[in-house]
């Protein structure tokens, strides 16, 4: 809920806000198929955002020589865009990480572990 508030803050669809997300990463360049497998979002929604995005002069596709598929290519509007808005959202989750101390950090990994220990237990039974 708090990702699906800040989208439409910034009047955007969660999908979009999930890609311009995972595109802030400029250490690589991503595929429609790695933006999908990474926000478990369907290929339909995400290239329907893609189209819209790519339209309204955010990003461009093109074909990739390394990979299959098209990769996925911030415009400076788009680059603006992240710089403007998504960056400060990392940022925030940064600055929220870092206010727990190291006491909190271990119960919260030992937590989670134990969460997604139960439920692949769980799951595993259905």
């Amino acid at each position: 809920m708090i990702y699906h508030s800040a989208a439409l803050r910034l009047g955007i669809s969660d999908c979009a806000f999930w890609i311009f997300y995972t595109l802030s990463d400029t250490e690589r360049q991503y595929t429609q198929s790695e933006i999908c497998d990474s926000s478990f979002m369907s290929r339909q929604t995400v290239n329907s955002a893609l189209k819209k995005l790519e339209k309204d002069g955010y990003l461009t596709l093109c074909r990739s020589q390394e990979k299959a598929g098209k990769t996925i290519s911030l415009t400076e509007k788009g680059s603006d865009f992240v710089d403007s808005y998504i960056r400060p959202v990392l940022r925030a989750e940064e600055t929220a990480c870092g206010m727990f101390t190291e006491e909190e950090k271990e119960w919260f990994l030992k937590t989670y572990r134990l969460l997604t220990e139960r439920l692949n237990q769980e799951i595993s039974r259905v």
